[in-house]
């Protein structure tokens, strides 16, 4: 058996060339669209009072990605975060955001919309707002929970009237 120097076994290995070009990496099959949204939500839970400034929603604004108001919005803080570029968060623009966290045009206005009376929300809201979009079964128990009294009490009214 031949022991190579460092410097041989430098000299004998064969790396790829990429042309110099860094691409985004291919996300991990653990990378699904829950565990980009739950990392999202807890980038925003960091500090949980701080002030996020909503965006328009997609029906007024098309593709303008403008906050509303001069503090950052959900959007520029995903963009911050370098996990995320890295796994392929191509830019700050509506499309590039519904497609790297796979969203409807819905669910990004459910998110990070706003109107004129509500420019701002706390970070906290926004994350909880996150995390319903990620996971919407303790939701849809709660409207089922609220829509279960109500048949029920229009059905104890009618029955007794």
């Amino acid at each position: 058996m031949r022991h190579n120097r460092p410097s041989e076994t430098r000299a004998t290995r064969r790396v790829p060339k990429s042309g110099g070009q860094f691409g985004p990496v291919s996300p991990r099959p653990s990378d699904d669209r829950r565990s980009r949204l739950e990392r999202w939500a807890s980038l925003l839970e960091r500090d949980p009072h701080r002030l996020i400034a909503l965006l328009r929603p997609s029906w007024a604004a098309g593709d303008d990605i403008a906050p509303m108001a001069a503090s950052p919005s959900a959007v520029d803080l995903a963009w911050v975060d370098p996990v995320f570029r890295v796994t392929g968060l191509a830019g700050r623009s509506r499309a590039d955001v519904k497609a790297f966290f796979q969203l409807s045009d819905a669910e990004l206005d459910r998110i990070a919309a706003g109107s004129r009376r509500v420019p701002l929300r706390p970070a906290w809201q926004v994350a909880a707002r996150i995390r319903n979009v990620a996971d919407p079964r303790p939701e849809k128990l709660i409207l089922i929970g609220v829509m279960l009294m109500i048949v029920s009490v229009v059905g104890a009214a009618q029955w007794l009237g």
